[in-house]
């Protein structure tokens, strides 16, 4: 089999550089994006990722995008600019704007109580105490002081039982009740859920988890349409997003990457391979994640964010009114809740808005200013959209967990430091 280059060129595309009429000029040091490449280029030497994308957007259009090694390891299938990915929680933002977009329709209230919508959820009960009894799990429960609300669903302070483990308490319950999430509905999802106990009150604290899937079944009752379909007609569709996909079809393996994980003899292991046996592909195709479940490429996903940039406007439509979109630009959490993973010794430096992370104040940890919103997925990819300086960097590859990849973590500051030439 002929032999890849080690990485992929620089490949421009017209219709991603959204060139608009009186567009600022960009300085953005080559100098510090090339350091920052140098960095992509020996992780993947040292496997911790076989393969790269990524992308900066600043003032009106795209200063660099590049690929580099491979999608696909047992292939030398190339890393391009179109490939797709898996964007796991990436999807969430998207996700998140179809509920709100059924606050602007005026058919429901981010202030209502989900059992409004979802009667199942109708009596919470939440977790006083957790024990076992000859290997038996025993859980003491009381019921919840108040209700849930779809806003909680939308910042996850529902204090739903979820797999992250990050001060989650109720993981291996998760876990027993979704011995495979893929092979049923939303509906059935939504119904298992309302079934578990809430790891704390409504309202009353951050734990990162499957509540869009939630919210992706109100706007299934709402709507009265498959989620997957809403987001297509409403989202997708009017902003062009032609490769992002809940599902993929045989034509569509070619560009698919391998997701992987670390493998201690191996260096990487496939999880879920790049071709027509992929679970995308070959799979069930029931289980529309609004949690974690589209696909997607550079492009798109530019597109995505671009929009939201710009108040919900796309080529001279307006996709979302202003407002909502201001929602998923201003932090929806009480200043007492820390939205992150960690406690980071009370900070409380990052808030939730509807759709992202946001930053509360500005710390040493950090270049991101105040204002920048992010998220990122378990699969690899990450993001950021800093609306006062109007850059936007997307970096995408496919390992999962991540954490290994050092880049990933430093992504934001390398394109803030780009800007910032010392």
């Amino acid at each position: 089999m002929r032999k890849q280059l080690f990485f992929l060129l620089l490949f421009f595309s017209p219709s991603l550089l959204f060139a608009q009429h009186g567009a600022k000029q960009s300085k953005v040091s080559a100098a510090t994006l090339d350091a920052f490449e140098a960095e992509v280029v020996k992780e993947i030497q040292e496997q911790k990722m076989a393969g790269a994308a990524y992308l900066i957007y600043h003032q009106g259009k795209v200063q660099r995008m590049k690929a580099f090694g491979e999608a696909d390891k047992a292939s030398h299938k190339p890393m391009e600019t179109n490939s797709l990915f898996r964007l796991a929680s990436m999807t969430k933002p998207i996700a998140t704007l179809a509920l709100l977009l059924l606050q602007e329709d005026g058919l429901l209230n981010m202030n209502d109580r989900l059992d409004t919508y979802l009667p199942a959820f109708a009596n919470p009960k939440v977790l006083v105490k957790q024990d076992t009894l000859l290997g038996v799990p025993i859980l003491q429960t009381e019921a919840a002081k108040s209700p849930i609300l779809l806003q909680h669903l939308l910042t996850h302070r529902a204090g739903f039982a979820s797999n992250s483990p990050w001060g989650n308490t109720l993981v291996g319950l998760y876990l027993a009740t979704y011995p495979d999430v893929n092979a049923h509905d939303l509906t059935h999802f939504s119904d298992q859920l309302a079934k578990l106990p809430l790891s704390h009150e409504p309202g009353e604290g951050w734990i990162y988890g499957p509540s869009i899937n939630v919210a992706s079944r109100v706007v299934e009752v709402v709507s009265g349409i498959p989620f997957q379909d809403f987001v297509q007609q409403r989202i997708l569709d009017p902003l062009g997003m032609k490769s992002t996909m809940f599902f993929l079809e045989e034509s569509d393996a070619e560009r698919l990457t391998t997701l992987y994980t670390p493998d201690d003899q191996a260096g990487l292991r496939v999880m879920d391979p790049g071709t027509v046996s992929s679970k995308l592909i070959s799979g069930p195709k029931v289980f529309y994640s609004g949690s974690g479940g589209l696909v997607s490429t550079l492009e798109d996903y530019l597109t995505f964010c671009v929009m939201i940039l710009n108040d919900g406007k796309h080529q001279g439509k307006q996709i979302a009114k202003p407002e909502t979109i201001a929602l998923m630009k201003t932090d929806q959490v009480p200043l007492n809740i820390n939205a992150h993973y960690f406690d980071e010794g009370g900070q409380l430096a990052e808030g939730f808005t509807f759709g992202y992370q946001i930053v509360r104040k500005e710390t040493s940890k950090t270049l991101k200013r105040k204002g920048t919103i992010a998220w990122s997925g378990a699969t690899g990819p990450i993001f950021f959209i800093d609306p006062k300086e109007e850059l936007i960097g997307i970096y995408m590859f496919q390992t999962q967990p991540g954490g290994q990849v050092g880049t990933r973590k430093t992504f934001p500051d390398w394109m803030i430091k780009a800007l910032r030439p010392e």
